[in-house]
């Protein structure tokens, strides 16, 4: 057998297995995922949580994959705090998170001056900070440092059948975590709220186990699909992947009556003509705010409006969809409904009476916000406050629409392309600045500033520790990259920016360092992207990219295998499956079909050839368009006379023993 047909039969169990291993992956991403903030798109794999705002304390994922954490209750002692963003690593004295494996991923709970975190790791979840307000005590068993635990005899604290890699979201609130798995369960492990998700009540017993939330239709089925979940100290919110939203909890509404207490997940109806691409909840009290986030950009809110966080003008209770509105002129912004929105961010994770907020950003990179301005957390003039939509709020001077841009602070002019709504205090990061934004109170490090003071910002202020937030380009608008590993990287493949020329590189992330010339052929790495001087946009901040190898297993189809060559191994690797026709199967003297190296399965026939299934184009467009086709399904297509693969959506020609 030639290496063509071993390649040929080589790819056709591949992409078979591929195909059966994208199912088991579902949606989940690994690594920096760019799908968030002002470039998130696909409701399947948004990521939520590169920043994650308690009361006041702050987590944030680098894009190197590093998770940085600062504020109250926020070192390894679980007590004190630390003061600038610190990596959430092995280390010493506040800084001592000794884990075992990988971080994946983070959650955070607080309720008032009180905070408690997690860490999922490869090895398992890890818990720290105040007993009682994320982790029931008795899990943690009263300890407040840093320290893995297991939940109901499971070692890795995950509920049964679920591993550490099979965790897609990982959401906190006071006494509430909640994860979604890569293939579509919900699951809850809370004591407050009555928010199990599976009919059963809050006590001694189920607040220390997971629940799989089920729905409450006839028989009580097991949730499916769920891509995100969402909520507050007293509910849940949950979309899927086919479009549909379910909530349960206390005092939960469905687009439709009243406010109740709902055991099970219970559908909610989506606004006539609305995709929905995120969502989130805020709450005061116990009372319930919801938000949908359209792919149209229109954003539609429900439920408890106490502190005008629903935005739509008014205080009032909304037991249906309603839509955010600009009630009066700011800046060039004229009044009505709020569209082409982007991303939103509500305070959820913080349990705080009169702290319902939200902040949103639009595709031009301009920030709202509204509801209440509790320690002054929205940046608006009067504290414990509620307000209407604010246009850029937290801007240094709202009158003024002139003054040039200033690094220290937030000025209307400029671009704000990530946000999270705090407790207490709001984060924000905009373009051509290495510091995050900050606005509100600020106590035990939580501005991240190296200062433990206790002073409110009015206005955000920059003058904060560096970060490199994970889907926050600062500079021009670039990609990671992933190559095989006899492969190079080539930069022109990473940009995204409508003038590729305006670009450069540069090995470190300063502009004055040298620029590099050859970006076509670059080993793997970390690279940086500037505005050229010619461009005459900000040098101050560039973007950072990866250039890393992919790793096996690590995506549902390898593309590296396809160009390795099929004899690799030479001797060592037995054909194990065989059909002959020339009577060797069996015999006590033939080594037959393991004679015939580096294949999957061996045909032999010196009499008949191996003849697969034959369509025309046209028929095999009819199995595509019918949505019937699969990865791998394969076909000699007698119109254009080559055998045809389905990959990526399409019927393509494999003519030589590469990727199709």
């Amino acid at each position: 057998m030639n290496n063509y047909i071993k390649t040929f039969f080589t790819l056709i169990l591949l992409l078979n297995l591929s195909s059966k291993a994208y199912k088991a992956q579902g949606f989940c991403t690994s690594g920096c995922n760019d799908n968030t903030y002002i470039d998130s798109t696909d409701p399947n794999t948004i990521e939520y949580d590169n920043l994650i705002s308690v009361f006041h304390a702050t987590i944030a994922k680098e894009k190197d994959g590093n998770f940085k954490i600062w504020g109250q209750n926020t070192s390894s002692t679980g007590s004190g705090d630390l003061e600038s963003p610190t990596v959430i690593a092995p280390g010493s004295g506040y800084g001592n998170f000794n884990y075992v494996g990988t971080p994946l991923r983070v959650a955070a709970g607080s309720s008032s001056t009180s905070h408690q975190f997690a860490l999922l790791t490869t090895d398992g979840l890890y818990v720290w900070g105040v007993n009682n307000i994320l982790i029931n005590s008795a899990i943690t068993n009263f300890n407040a440092a840093f320290a893995k635990i297991s939940i109901n005899g499971k070692a890795d604290g995950l509920p049964a059948g679920v591993a550490p890699a099979d965790v897609k979201m990982m959401f906190g609130s006071f006494r509430t975590l909640a994860i979604v798995t890569c293939s579509g369960e919900a699951w809850v492990l809370s004591s407050n709220g009555e928010k199990n998700g599976d009919g059963t009540v809050q006590n001694s017993a189920n607040n220390l186990i997971w629940h799989r939330v089920k729905t409450d239709v006839a028989g009580n089925p097991k949730l499916e699909n769920v891509v995100a979940m969402r909520g507050t100290p007293n509910a849940l919110f949950a979309l899927t992947s086919t479009g549909k939203l379910y909530t349960w909890g206390t005092g939960t509404y469905n687009n439709s009556g009243a406010a109740t207490t709902r055991a099970y997940a219970t559908e909610v109806s989506v606004p006539a003509g609305a995709v929905p691409k995120m969502i989130g909840m805020t709450q005061n009290q116990t009372k319930q705010s919801y938000y949908l986030l359209a792919a149209n950009g229109k954003l539609y809110s429900m439920g408890d409006n106490s502190n005008r966080q629903l935005g739509d003008g008014t205080d009032l209770e909304k037991t249906v969809w309603v839509q955010p509105k600009n009630m009066e002129v700011q800046g060039n912004e004229g009044v009505g409904i709020l569209e082409n929105i982007v991303w939103i961010s509500p305070n959820e994770h913080s349990n705080y009476v009169d702290t319902a907020a939200i902040n949103v950003i639009t595709n031009n990179n301009k920030q709202w916000g509204w509801g209440s301005n509790k320690g002054y957390m929205l940046g608006a003039a009067l504290s414990g406050s509620n307000y209407d939509p604010i246009y850029m709020p937290g801007r240094y001077n709202p009158d003024d629409l002139s003054v040039p841009d200033l690094l220290s602070d937030l000025e209307i002019t400029d671009q704000v392309i990530a946000v999270e709504t705090g407790g207490h205090a709001t984060i924000n990061i905009k373009k051509c600045s290495k510091s995050f934004g900050y606005v509100g109170h600020i106590t035990n490090g939580s501005m991240g500033n190296g200062q433990d003071i206790d002073e409110i910002y009015l206005r955000y202020s920059y003058l904060t520790d560096e970060l490199n937030v994970c889907g926050t380009d600062l500079g021009p608008k670039i990609q990671n990259l992933k190559i095989c590993t006899y492969q190079k990287g080539d930069l022109n493949n990473s940009i995204q920016e409508a003038l590729p020329s305006e670009v450069e590189w540069h090995a470190t992330n300063d502009p004055n360092s040298p620029i590099l010339t050859d970006i076509s052929t670059v080993a793997s790495g970390t690279y940086y992207a500037f505005f050229s001087v010619a461009s005459g946009k900000c040098r101050e901040a560039g973007s950072m990219v990866t250039v890393s190898y992919y790793v096996p297993g690590g995506q549902a189809v390898d593309p590296c295998v396809c160009f390795n060559d099929a004899v690799t191994g030479g001797a060592n690797n037995d054909t194990k499956l065989g059909i002959t026709l020339l009577k060797r199967a069996g015999k006590t003297d033939s080594n037959w079909p393991m004679a015939r190296k580096s294949g999957h399965i061996a045909l032999e026939s010196n009499t008949k050839g191996f003849v697969v299934t034959r369509l025309t184009t046209a028929q095999l467009d009819v199995i595509k368009n019918a949505g019937n086709a699969v990865e791998g399904m394969m076909s000699y297509d007698t119109t254009v006379n080559c055998m045809k693969i389905y990959s990526d959506g399409d019927w393509k020609c494999f003519n030589t023993p590469s990727c199709p």
